[in-house]
């Protein structure tokens, strides 16, 4: 499950509208909506760590370090995917956790591995849905 599906689906649980959770994270409705339609990610880590405490959730859980993201990568792509994903995911908790970089170039770091995402998920979309179509 990714980002914005779990955002989606806590807001849901919670009865809450996009417009009031928006409100309370500091975002538009419609930002929610790139969000919980995995478009876009926060920018900024205050959003999501907002989102960790109003739903009591944690932010690994949110995000999908909590094994999740793993667990999907196995089910994907098997045992090397596995391996390869939780590769990424210590280097990246190092960067953050342990490394030497202030927090805006953390949040430039995070800004454009987000992008990174969203970009290959964009391309894949493209090449599977023009396979579906032929």
């Amino acid at each position: 499950m990714l980002f914005g599906d779990r955002v989606k689906q806590l807001r849901q649980n919670a009865n809450m509208t996009q417009a009031e959770l928006g409100k309370l994270i500091g975002v538009s409705d419609r930002v929610l909506g790139y969000y919980e339609s995995n478009e876009r990610f926060p920018r900024k880590q205050d959003v999501i760590a907002k989102l960790s405490e109003i739903f009591n959730v944690s932010v690994d859980y949110l995000i999908g370090t909590d094994g999740s993201f793993t667990e999907d990568a196995t089910n994907e792509y098997g045992h090397i995917g596995h391996k390869q994903a939780q590769g990424v995911l210590k280097n990246i908790e190092m960067l953050f956790a342990g490394g030497e970089l202030i927090e805006d170039d953390k949040d430039e770091v995070f800004r454009i591995v987000s992008e990174l995402y969203f970009d290959a998920k964009k391309k894949n979309k493209e090449k599977y849905g023009k396979k579906k179509q032929e």
